[in-house]
């Protein structure tokens, strides 16, 4: 319930915010204490692909323990939703 609440306040944002909006720099401090800053477009980025990075930290960890990893592409996954998308070109 949560992901999907956290979904819908990310896709109205995206619909409201303004072009200009996205330059601002926002200032905030890192996990560890230290200071930083960012544009809101810049942790949109970050937040699109962080999911990324733990599914290769994943896929490290289940190769590490030599057990069988499924593919985990974009590419699969349309092709999965979307079997059109393997009919002959």
């Amino acid at each position: 319930k949560a992901i999907k609440e956290t979904d819908r306040w990310y896709l109205r944002y995206v619909e409201q915010v303004e072009p200009e909006e996205l330059a601002e720099a926002i200032r905030f401090a890192f996990t560890d204490g230290a200071p930083g800053q960012m544009s809101r477009e810049e942790m949109l980025a970050h937040v699109i692909t962080h999911g990324g990075y733990h599914r290769g930290e994943v896929g490290r960890i289940v190769t590490q323990l030599s057990k069988p990893s499924s593919p985990d592409t974009f590419t699969g996954y349309l092709h999965q939703a979307e079997p059109a998308r393997r009919a002959p070109v």
